[in-house]
């Protein structure tokens, strides 16, 4: 299973899975780290494995979505790394994909078309859109649920 990241501004990157933890639970971070960074988003899940997907045919490719959060360290030369244990989190319940408001699942199909180009899309992989930009987190800050219905 592969873990897509699509961010605000349109850009994504891919994230291992071993960050993926399906239960919300404690986020610490190394000591490395100076501070750490997170965002909520939209997890879609794949249903059909596909390569450069015609935007006509990509409503056959989202199995259901989540919702998500995305947790990022902050080096000591203040860049943010995704590569952190435990740094994706996904609700374990996924929702049918029509569920979604027409805007969100116009930009998750659009995300998975333009990912579709680059690399190819399995069966159980996550497309996760980020709805905000990543926010500071002080030592101690919680994130109160992941439920952003």
């Amino acid at each position: 299973m592969n873990i897509h990241v699509v961010r605000p501004d349109g850009t994504w990157y891919s994230r291992p899975d071993i960050t993926l933890v399906r239960d919300a639970d404690r986020f610490c971070l190394p000591d490395d780290c100076t501070g750490a960074l997170g965002c909520r988003g939209r997890c879609i899940r794949i249903g059909k494995a596909g390569k450069a997907v015609e935007p006509r045919f990509s409503r056959r490719y989202p199995d259901g979505w989540a919702p998500s959060v995305l947790f990022y360290g902050i080096t000591a030369d203040g860049t943010p790394t995704p590569l952190l244990d435990r740094a994706t989190q996904v609700d374990r319940e996924f929702r049918p994909f029509d569920s979604l408001e027409s805007t969100e699942q116009e930009a998750a199909l659009q995300a998975l078309v333009s990912i579709s180009r680059h690399l190819s899309l399995r069966i159980g992989d996550f497309l996760i859109i980020e709805r905000e930009k990543p926010a500071p987190l002080g030592r101690g800050d919680v994130f109160e649920s992941i439920d952003i219905l």
